[in-house]
Order: C-alpha cells, then sequence, then structure tokens
C-alpha cells in the first residue's frame, strides 16, 4: 500500500514532533516540519539540532553527520504544503479529537491517496479520528515512547476502518527506522505502555500519600528493583520465572496478589491530597534540587544510551530476534 518513503512530513513540532523528525532526519529522509508560528518551529530547529548532536556524540548517527542530518529538515507553516509531497505523514499534534480530527481532515484532503497518516496520539482511538477522513483506511496510530529519538518502541494499532495492510506497512517502516513496533490487536484507550504506566503511577502516588515511603524511595524501589530487570524482561514473562512456570505462579501467588490488588486504591483521579503531597516530595528529591529540568533530561538520555547499548549488545531472553534489532 504505502510507497518507497523518501520524504516525510512531521505535523506538530512540539517535543514528540522534535523526536520524530530528529529520527527520520537521523535515517536520511528529508523531513518537512510543520507548526502554526515561525517561532516555534525555529525552537524546534534548535532542539533537533541538539538531539542529532546528542545522538552523533554517542556514535548513534549512520553514515552521517549531525549539521549533515540537520540540512535534511525543512519548515512550513502550512499543513496542506507539509502533506502535499510526503510520502508518509507523522502527526504529533495535542492529544485533543477537537484538534486532531480538523488536523486529519486536512492532512487527508491534499495528501496524494497512497500516503499513509499516522497519529502520534498517546491514549486517543483512531476510530474516532478517522471519521474525519475520507480515507479512513490510510488512518494508523504510530505512539512513540518519548524521548522519541531514543526508545525503540512503537505501539502501532488501526481503527475500526484502518486497512491490515496500512498497519502492516507502519510496522515495517519502524523496522526499517531502527524502531520496535508493537502492533495491538484492537483499540484500548492509553495502548499498552501508558495503561501499564498509569496503573503503576496510581500506586506510586498512593503510597506516597499514605506516607508508606516518601517520593525519592518510592522511585528508589522502583529503579533498584523493578526498573533493574525490566529492561529484560516484562511483567508476564517475570511472573513464568518467579514460580518456574506460569501456571505455578497462578497457584503459588494468587492469594497473595489478591490481598495486595484489594488493598490497592482505584481511584481514576488523583485526589488533590495526594498530588499536593507527591509534589512536595519531588521537590524535595535530591536530583530535582540539584539538577535543572534540561540537566535531568540530559542525564536521563545518558543513562538510556547505555541501557541501549547492553540490551543491544546481550540480546534478551524476550522477544529473542526482536531484541537484537535496537
Amino acid at each position: 500500500m504505502m510507497r518507497q518513503i523518501r520524504k516525510v512530513a512531521c505535523v506538530g513540532a512540539g517535543l514528540i514532533g522534535q523526536g520524530w523528525a530528529t529520527v527520520f532526519a537521523s535515517k536520511g529522509l528529508s523531513v518537512v516540519l510543520q507548526d502554526l508560528t515561525e517561532s516555534v518551529l525555529r525552537d524546534a530547529l534548535s532542539r533537533i539540532a541538539e538531539n542529532l548532536q546528542f545522538l552523533e556524540a554517542y556514535h548513534l548517527l549512520e553514515d552521517r553527520s549531525a549539521t549533515g542530518a540537520a540540512t535534511l529538515v525543512e519548515t512550513t507553516t502550512r499543513i496542506e504544503e507539509a502533506v502535499a509531497r510526503a510520502d508518509y505523514v507523522q502527526e504529533s499534534v495535542p492529544d485533543r479529537y477537537e484538534i486532531k480530527k480538523p488536523v486529519f481532515e486536512i492532512m487527508d484532503r491534499f495528501a496524494s491517496p497512497d500516503t499513509i497518516l499516522a497519529s502520534s496520539s498517546s491514549g486517543l482511538l483512531m476510530s474516532e479520528i478517522q471519521e474525519a477522513t475520507r480515507r479512513p483506511e490510510r488512518c494508523v496510530m504510530a505512539h512513540p515512547i518519548l524521548p522519541v529519538h531514543l526508545v525503540p518502541a512503537v505501539e502501532v494499532v488501526g481503527g475500526e476502518r484502518t486497512s491490515a495492510d496500512a498497519t502492516l506497512a507502519v510496522c515495517e517502516f519502524m523496522k526499517k527506522l531502527g524502531k520496535v513496533p508493537i502492533l495491538l490487536k484492537k483499540e484500548v484507550s492509553g495502548y499498552i505502555v501508558n495503561r501499564l504506566q498509569a496503573a503503576v503511577l496510581r500506586e506510586a502516588i498512593d503510597l506516597v500519600d499514605r506516607e508508606v515511603a516518601s517520593s525519592e524511595d518510592v522511585d528508589t524501589a522502583f529503579c533498584m528493583g523493578i526498573g533493574l530487570r525490566d529492561p529484560v524482561i516484562g511483567p508476564l514473562l517475570r511472573a513464568h520465572l518467579a514460580a518456574e512456570g506460569i501456571e505455578r505462579f497462578f497457584e503459588n501467588y494468587g492469594e497473595s496478589y489478591r490481598l495486595r490488588w484489594e488493598s490497592m486504591e482505584t481511584w481514576t483521579s488523583v485526589p488533590p491530597r495526594a498530588a499536593q503531597a507527591v509534589a512536595k516530595g519531588v521537590k524535595e528529591m535530591n536530583a530535582v534540587r540539584s539538577l535543572s529540568l534540561g540537566e535531568l533530561k540530559k542525564w536521563r538520555d545518558k543513562m538510556l544510551v547505555g541501557i541501549l547499548r547492553v540490551v543491544k549488545e546481550e540480546g534478551g531472553a524476550q522477544h529473542g530476534r526482536g531484541r537484537k534489532r535496537l
């Protein structure tokens, strides 16, 4: 369905759009970056250049320099101009239906009929968004994980009227970019990654609110426990290994987990008291008190590069060949 991709349009030049543009340019693709104002675009170009310089510094750019890759990105304030000559479109505007649907209507009207229109939404449903288009079969969710230019996972899911060819074509394109596509069988709000994050975050907030531990110690428990293990195995394989067989896990730990789940909170919006407690605790963290937001991001990205290199070099029990693609 999808023609050979040489030119990509990035609609929306915020943090996610900047990350996508970095990925595309780093792979030698021509990029047209669109947003509403020239000032936003100038700032985006600066951030993209910084991202590319970071990739170059850690030897993550293949056969090109950061300066050369940056020249592959041009800008425009008109969506129709951005998508008209694109072989693939990645939309990254704010995550609200009232914004995305009109944008998809314009993209669908001006993009070539065989150009796939992908959204970076972190939780909306494509079935709703594609109602605004005349060619809903080419509309797909391709949800990246921040920072986009470093984390390989991309969740791919179509809407009710998306063709199987379109979702598979996006998966293949992501593989060529060095990404690891995760194909969802059906739509669900938040997809996989953000639903898992939401469950962990609610419990983390509640533990702080109930004064079980400080914000710093809750994060430390995650990073020095679950976090160290999770780059290698996920929650289901972990359960399989913990009990030396997944069937035995449910037999041996079912009651223990029932007691945990019964004691956990089930609220669906953060109580104001809990939000205040967590905010106070985060501001008291050593890293937050000693480093700026920019410095924290640079530290995070540096650590991510180290983890990704280990995963790539050592492979991984889970997903075998998929891990080696990193």
